[in-house]
């Protein structure tokens, strides 16, 4: 077991050597004479992101070869006691391990589970004692990220604020009618014969506004319209416009020229397209995997819509990250102001939601089957049973979520979508199917070369009509086209969008 360790220290300073700096997922302390001051917020911020290791006796100054005289039986007690420092207390697994011909600590620390963040360090409280890994570094955590951990020790209801400015009316009459029919459907024992009203109450769609009972004096008047508002849950379940309260509880989606953001915020280029869309829940849904259905030129079946073998794209594979990002999102006060953000880039999707993954689920337990959790308990229960426009229901098959996305990419051929993770940001990435320089792309590459060659110049959009292509698919072609010196851009008009031309 302690050749594991050594050999898996012995691949991680090798990695660093390699790239001159220690990482994300490990610390270096050189640690001489005395344990660094330091130790204690790496321990905190492991212990709160997702794990990591601790090198003491090395060198980062000096490319990370081993310090001279160091103690490694002192240095390992001293850790051990950093670690009853902490609240909770961390419990790492503490080995010496030789290495070049001296020996040093090396430590794994495990991330915490939900209900025990944020770990920090005793002395100094929660708020200034918990710690993040950033980069390789360890930064103070903010105040919204402190709350958010702690608020994970209860489940949180947001998702039961009542909307006071919001009545009856507005609500979607088709989406209350399909979910209060499918709820008589699945529990006829207990809806068979229950008032509209009623059920709305006991489903938590409505509530009464404890506020206006108590100014009229009478509690009967709780169940009266008047003093009887929809909750958040139901209002983004099944309102008319729910952004009519909250504006920024939408999904943007971005489509940008390459596979790089910087492309259009640092080299001055400009986003394809960019729209905002809204509506409930069930609406946002199918409104954004429509969308993205005409940018990636995907057919309903999973096959491109020429016919040419599958699609960049799995359908399905979008509706379930867009409709996980819609239901786990943080809806706190705090992120109210947060989309989901698409974003489509010439070789993957980007699916970012505020607020992490709550409860017992981790980054490394994501995939484990029956291993959900939902922060968002009321919304989650109403989605099961909320039809989507044109017939099925949001959470169909259960909220299978990630493992559904996972089990998708792997029967479709696709490399798997890979996670980011933070306190207050939740990104899944779903990589294009084929790479951008196949056969079809060099074929569209050919069709725009000759339709330059007929014209002096046109704009992407002209190329799209003209040759009945995506965005994507003449983004990708026009910038290998550039590339290779064989096109260019033509000079700023006064239009908004860039025109291309054979370059001379």
């Amino acid at each position: 077991m302690d050749e594991d360790y050594a050999a898996q220290m012995a691949s991680l300073i090798e990695l660093m050597r390699i790239i001159g700096n220690d990482t994300q997922q490990c610390e270096v302390k050189e640690c001489k004479r005395k344990l660094s001051s330091s130790i204690t917020d790496t321990l905190s911020a492991f212990s709160n992101g997702s794990g990591g290791y601790i090198i003491l006796g090395l060198s980062e100054k000096a490319g990370f070869t081993p310090v001279e005289g160091f103690n490694a039986r002192s240095m390992q007690e001293a850790l051990s006691q950093a670690c009853e420092k902490m609240t909770p207390p961390v419990r790492p697994t503490i080995v010496t391990c030789p290495f070049e011909g001296t020996n040093l600590v090396f430590a794994r620390v495990e991330e915490m589970l939900p209900r025990d963040k944020p770990c920090f360090i005793t002395a100094e409280g929660p708020h200034k004692g918990s710690f993040i890994r950033t980069g390789d570094g360890d930064r103070r955590m903010t105040e919204y990220e402190v709350d958010r951990l702690i608020e994970e020790h209860v489940q949180p209801s947001y998702d039961l604020s009542t909307v006071r400015d919001a009545t009856l009316d507005d609500l979607n009459p088709h989406l209350v009618f399909g979910l209060l029919q499918r709820q008589r459907e699945l529990h006829p024992h207990v809806f068979a014969d229950r008032p509209d009203a009623d059920m709305l109450r006991d489903l938590r769609v409505l509530t009464a506004d404890p506020g206006n009972a108590a100014d009229s004096g009478n509690a009967a008047d709780s169940n009266d319209e008047s003093t009887t508002h929809p909750t958040l849950a139901g209002l983004l379940a099944l309102g008319r416009y729910p952004q009519k309260y909250f504006p920024r509880l939408n999904v943007t989606i971005a489509v940008f020229p390459g596979n790089s953001r910087n492309e259009v915020f640092v080299e001055g280029e400009r986003l394809i397209a960019s729209e905002t869309i809204v509506g409930p829940i069930p609406v946002m849904i199918d409104d954004t995997v429509e969308s993205l259905r005409q940018w990636t030129g995907a057919s309903d079946d999973d096959r491109s819509i020429d016919g040419g073998g599958p699609s960049d794209y799995p359908m399905t594979v979008l509706r379930e990250a867009v409709t996980n990002a819609l239901l786990h999102r943080d809806y706190s006060p705090d992120a109210r102001g947060t989309q989901v953000h698409v974003d489509v880039f010439t070789d993957r999707i980007e699916v970012t939601n505020p607020g992490g993954l709550f409860g017992a689920v981790t980054q490394s337990t994501l995939n484990a089957p029956g291993n959900g959790s939902t922060r968002n308990q009321y919304l989650a229960s109403l989605l099961a049973s909320t039809p989507y426009p044109d017939g099925g229901y949001v959470l169909e098959n259960g909220g299978a979520g990630y493992p559904q996305i996972e089990h998708t990419l792997n029967q479709e051929g696709s490399d798997p979508a890979t996670i980011r993770n933070t306190i207050d940001e939740f990104r899944i990435t779903i990589p294009r199917r084929r790479p951008p320089e196949d056969d079809r792309s060099r074929n569209v590459a050919q069709h725009i070369m000759t339709l330059l060659k007929e014209n002096p110049s046109a704009s992407a959009r002209d190329i799209m009509h003209d040759l009945d292509l995506t965005p994507l698919a003449v983004a990708n072609a026009l910038k290998a086209l550039i590339a290779k010196g064989l096109v260019e851009s033509v000079p700023a008009r006064p239009q908004p969008q860039r025109f291309y031309r054979l370059k001379h």
